[in-house]
Order: C-alpha cells, then structure tokens, then sequence
C-alpha cells in the first residue's frame, strides 16, 4: 500500500495510466467531432464551387476537460484509494482479528461489527491474510483460519456472543500452541480478567497487538436474594467514574401464563461505586410468579438474573404445644397462623425430627416452650444452615424456665419470669399499641392500624444487645418481637400468643402482612453440591448472549453438583435447570462476580470502536466517472444538435397536451405575411 498524504493507495501502479492523460488529450483534439447531419435542398446550388481553404472542426476544449476528469477518476478510483487509512492494517503479513466474544460484549455488538467490517476492508485493501477467533468459543486445536479478508464479511453475521466469559485456562492453553508470526486487533468487552496480561505476553511474541473496547460500562445482575422481606438484586457496573442512575425490571407470568412486566425500580450507583442495590417490595402472589430480572435497555446476558425455586412458594412447617380440637380451632394456637400462611406456602405438620428431614424454609413454634434433646440438636443444625425458626410466646414459654438464668441458643432473648398483662402483677394500666417500625426493621414501611393492641406478653430481660435485636416495640418501647442471627439462619419471637388471648394482632391485616415479610419472603438455600451429586439435571431454558431466554432443545443433562461448583461455560450454559427436587437457576453472572474496567500496559494502543474509520473512496469516485460521462453524453447530443430536436419533440408533446383546445375561425389568416412572403426569393429548411 503507497501512501501520499491522508491518503492510500491499494494497486498504486494503476496510477501510471495519469502521465497518458496528455497524450489522450492530443489524440482527442485532433480526432473531429462528428458532423451534423442536414436535409438541405439548397445546397444542391453549391455544387461544383471550389473552396480554397479547408478548417476541421475541434472538439471544444471543455468538453475534452471534462472527458479528461472522467478518466482520471476512473484510473484513481481503480487504484483503491483509502482516505485516513489506519497505519497497523497497512502492514504486510497475516493478521488475527480476535474477539472476547463474552455476553459483556453483547450491547456493542452492532457497533462492534461495524468495526470488524472496516478492519477487514482495510486488510482487504491491503492485501492481509486474516483469521478471525473468539475467546469464547476456541477453536479445538490451536490453528489459525487464515484467509482472504473478504471471504469473512459474509460470516461476520453468524457470529453472536456467547452468554459466558472466557476459560482463562484454556485461553492460555490454545495461546500457548500458536505458531508463525501474525499482528492481532484484540476487540475486548472491556472487563478486567486475571488472564489477561498472559494472553497479552503470548499474542506479542507473536507480533504487535492493538486493542480495541467500548469506553461504556459493563452492567450486570447478581442473582436475586430475599432480605428482610424485600427482594434485593445486586448490581456491579465495570466503571466507578460517576454516578449514574440504571432501572431493573421484574418479569412474571400472569395467571394467563403470559409473560409480563410486574414491577420497576431505579437504582443509582454512588460516585466510585462498584456495586448498588435494587430493592423490591411485592406481594407473596406476584414474587411467586417472578421468572427473571433484568436492566432495562441493557441487552446482554450478564443483564439478566433468572430466578428459581428460592423465589417460589415456600414450605413452612407449623409445631403447637397441644392437639387441636375441631370445637376450638380458634382458640387454637396454630389456627391464626395457618390462615395468614396458606394462601401463599405450602404447610405442613409432623414430628420435630421428620419436619426437620424435608428442610422447610420456616419452622414455627407456637408456644412450645422446650425440646427434648435430640429434637433441639437437630433445630439448631436446621437454623444454622440457613433456616428460619419463628416462635410464639405463650401461657407455657412464660411459666417456664427457658431463658431465664442464661440466654436460650433457640431463644433471640432471655426472659423474665411470669410475663406481663393487664391487671397482672406487672401491670398495665391499659392495652398498649405498636410504635410505628424502625428504618432497621424488616416491617419498615407497613401502616400500623391504631386498634391493634397487646394486653399480654412475655418481657425480655434488658441487655447491651436489646436495641440491635428488637425489630417491633409497643408504645412504650417494650419489644413486641425481637430477632438474632445464628449462623446463616435467624430466631424470632413475637412475644405475644399465635391466636388472640394476649393481644387482637393475629386478627389484624397486619400480623399477615408481618408474617409475609419474616415467613413467606424468606429465601429458600440453594442445595449444597454434595446433595446434587448423582442427581441428572436437564436444560429447560436457554439464556443466550443478548439476554434472550428461549427453550433449550434437546441438550443432554448435566450433573446438579456443577450447578453449584462450575461457572457457565459451552457445555454448562447458563439458564434454568430442571430436575425430580425442583429448578435451579445457573445465571451467567454469578453472586460472587466481580465486574472491573480492563488495565492495559502503556505500550499497548488501546482505541475506541469509532475512534479511527477509514473512508474508501473507491465507490465515490466511480460514481463520479458514470456521473461525468453522463454529462459528457449530454453535452455531445447538445453539440451535435440532437438535443434541441429531442427537446423540440419533448416540448411539443408537452404542450400539446397542456394547451387549452379552442375553436378557431374559419378562413383566418394573416393574408398580409403570405404575400410578403411570397413577393421574394426565400430560402430555408425544415428541421
């Protein structure tokens, strides 16, 4: 390629046809334009006559000009002409375009092929061999498909992302196998990978590396997760730089079936922030629906959370001290209780030790003051797993001695002796109502009804901890329910009954509403590997590169334990996984992940996808030579006089279609003209 200023030339040797120009010139100067033709009778009287000097009619000089610029665009067109042509594709030898083709990739996919198109074009102009590969899905052995540059523009179309990152390890592996010498336009998405620096040392040694990235932040979603009643989505962006403001949106099925919009929150990251927080507030019947999450305007993969079983209806096993009566079910401890949580989980009854073998999500104890031993091992290790033990104070908790002398491990706090109730001997003078909720309660934002009153309860024993672990209070800042953590599990206890001896709250919209948020919305664990192992999981829904989920076909099924251990890969692609226990969710941005801007070495030129686009001229100056050419035809028709007959004709169609027909008189002439006319000689002709 020969360069002369902004601009390139791809076969500069045809630009030796330019120095001929003058010679065509003298050649079409000399040649006479053709004659014009004429039907003349007259000029029979000048037969015979000798005329002395002869002049040939010459082409005009303008018109010779213009058929000059027509040929000269022609040779200079033919000659590949690229204006700002990049230096790195003017090089000989081969050259590797190579794609992380990952799903961070996927919102500058279109942009991104646009820039492939012009690198190829240039290495077309230039002669280059070219291979095309993406690190997400390698070719198996570690040889470059190189061929003409051209012959990869028709295929640039098949080539999608992939709704995975790439296996740093095997990036390296085939890296390391590559032979010959090559330059590399490495288009990366942009994310920081530990791998990277290696690959970068591996393509150097092979020749120069140009890199090539979008300056937007990746965005992506971690699964979604249940914290204190509210369903709360994480959201990692690459770059810290700003603040910028994001929408999530909840998709569900309607009791149709039919896939919807069920809610949308905004979320805004901090300046410097890495990572914020999408938190949603929905009800029971619309949180079982939900299918995924995912940032709006933000077609990629890593966008979109899918969700599984840990957002469906919950089982929730329910333990009283004493039979039911079908004469008593509402004095029955467990009868407020049961209504308040059917209609949005599954219940279910049975012996300490069976209910903690099918692993509900929620276990509550209505008024059950002690466990015998085995029973209480087996629901410590339940709650320290992840569990939820909810439980309900009652006339046995508070004559017993649980709790008393030291804090109870299945208790949130010790307690006093005896309780208190109105006209007890720690009196009140009237039933209490509840203080509106704390900011750092899980009942935050629910209207407190003012005829919702306590009458009895157990009380805590005051400690440095009491603060902390009380979640709701009554007027007077007694707690109403208190709250710890044990290991990844939690203890609860409303210190008043299940049903409606000790105060009207289980009869309340708002003991529905609280047992919703602590209860219903608590997160279902994910089953740990060792559980999965053996298990055959199949692919029911695919997520693809752009975020779009669609059946996956049949696709073999894969063992539960890498569910949990793998990351998404070619044989493990992310999207909802069914099996004999339920649906696992494998997204491709995990909880761990971590999203970071890409560090490139000084030396390594880093561009922007539109930051260099080479213009070829090729086409507009082609265009210019039909354009020319057809002025030239022009102009010679005019010369020649064909263009007035033609215009004549033209003209005369038109208005004698246009022209208003009138009668004319009869016998009107101008008799004057005619015998003018007619008194002389006249000559003249007919075109």
């Amino acid at each position: 390629m020969w360069t002369l200023g902004p601009v390139a030339f791809a076969s500069p040797w045809l630009l030796l046809g330019l120095p001929l120009l003058p010679i065509l010139w003298i050649l079409l100067r000399t040649v006479p334009p053709a004659p014009v033709r004429r039907l003349f009778p007259g000029v029979a009287l000048l037969l015979g006559l000798a005329d002395d000097e002869m002049q040939t009619d010459r082409t005009p000089w303008w018109l010779l000009l213009l058929r000059m610029l027509a040929v000269a665009a022609a040779i200079i067109g033919f000659a590949d002409p690229v204006l700002t042509p990049r230096t790195d594709t003017a090089r000989d030898g081969p050259l590797l375009l190579l794609f992380d083709g990952s799903w961070a990739d996927a919102p500058n996919w279109p942009m991104r092929n646009e820039h492939v198109e012009s690198l190829l074009g240039d290495a077309a102009v230039a002669g280059r061999e070219t291979a095309i590969v993406s690190l997400a899905d390698l070719p198996s052995h570690p040889v470059l498909p190189f061929r003409s540059a051209r012959n990869w523009l028709p295929e640039l179309a098949g080539i999608a992302p992939e709704p995975w990152m790439p296996d740093g390890p095997a990036v390296l592996s085939w890296l390391s196998g590559l032979d010959g010498s090559f330059d590399t336009f490495w288009l990366s998405d942009g994310v920081a990978q530990d791998w990277r620096s290696a690959a970068l040392a591996e393509l150097q040694a092979h020749g120069r590396v140009s890199v090539f990235e979008s300056r937007r932040p990746v965005l992506a979603l971690k699964p979604a997760r249940i914290d204190d009643g509210t369903i709360q989505v994480p959201v990692a962006r690459s770059r810290s730089t700003g603040a910028s403001a994001i929408a999530v949106v909840a998709h569900g099925r309607d009791p149709a079936g039919i896939e919807r919009r069920l809610a949308r929150v905004d979320v805004e990251f901090p300046e410097g922030e890495h990572e914020a927080e999408a938190v949603l507030s929905l009800p029971p019947e619309l949180t079982n629906r939900l299918t995924r999450f995912e940032i709006e305007g933000a077609r990629s993969a890593g966008a979109v959370s899918l969700t599984d079983d840990s957002l469906s209806r919950h089982e929730i096993a329910i333990v009283a001290a004493r039979e039911e009566r079908e004469g008593s079910r509402l004095l029955s401890p467990t009868h407020y209780l049961e209504q308040a949580l059917r209609p949005s989980a599954d219940l279910i009854r049975g012996a300490i030790q069976d209910i903690v073998l099918a692993n509900p999500d929620v276990i509550v104890l209505a008024d059950v003051a002690s466990l015998a031993g085995s029973e209480r091992s087996a629901v410590e290790e339940w709650v320290r797993s992840g569990g939820l033990l909810l439980r309900f104070a009652g006339p046995r908790l508070a004559a017993s001695d649980v709790g008393r002398e030291a804090e109870d491990v299945l208790l949130p706090v010790r307690l006093r002796a005896g309780g208190r109730r109105v006209g007890g001997a720690m009196s009140w003078g009237e039933p209490k109502r509840l203080r509106t909720f704390s900011a750092t309660s899980p009942f935050f934002g629910l209207a407190v009804p003012d005829d919702v009153t306590v009458s009895s309860q157990v009380v805590a024993q005051p400690d440095p901890s009491m603060a902390e672990r009380t979640i709701a209070t009554l007027a007077d800042g007694t707690p109403l329910v208190t709250r710890k953590r044990l290991g990844n599990g939690q203890v609860v206890l409303f210190h008043v009954t299940a049903n409606a001896d000790w105060s009207n709250l289980p009869i309340s919209g708002l003991f529905v509403q609280m047992l919703e948020r602590l209860a219903v919305s608590t997160r279902r664990t994910l089953p740990a590997a060792e559980d999965l192992e053996g298990t055959v999981w199949m692919l029911d829904r695919r997520l693809d590169g752009f975020g779009n989920v669609d059946a996956a076909g049949a696709i073999a099924g894969v063992d539960g334990a890498r569910l949990v251990t793998e990351s998404p890969g070619p044989d493990l692609p992310p999207g909802i996984y069914a099996g004999e226990s339920g649906r696992i969710a494998l997204n491709a941005f995990g909880e761990s992940g971590q999203l970071a801007a890409a560090v490139w070495p000084a030396d390594v030129p880093v561009e922007e996808y539109a930051d260099s686009q080479a213009l070829p001229l090729k086409g507009p100056l082609l265009f210019l030579t039909i354009l020319v050419f057809l002025v030239d035809v022009l102009a010679t028709l005019w010369q020649s006089g064909r263009m007035p007959r033609v215009g004549a004709v033209a003209g005369g169609a038109v208005a004698a279609f246009l022209w208003p027909a009138s009668p004319a008189p009869a016998q009107e002439q101008d008799f004057e003209r005619l015998v003018a006319t007619a008194s002389e000689v006249t000559l003249a002709y007919v075109i």
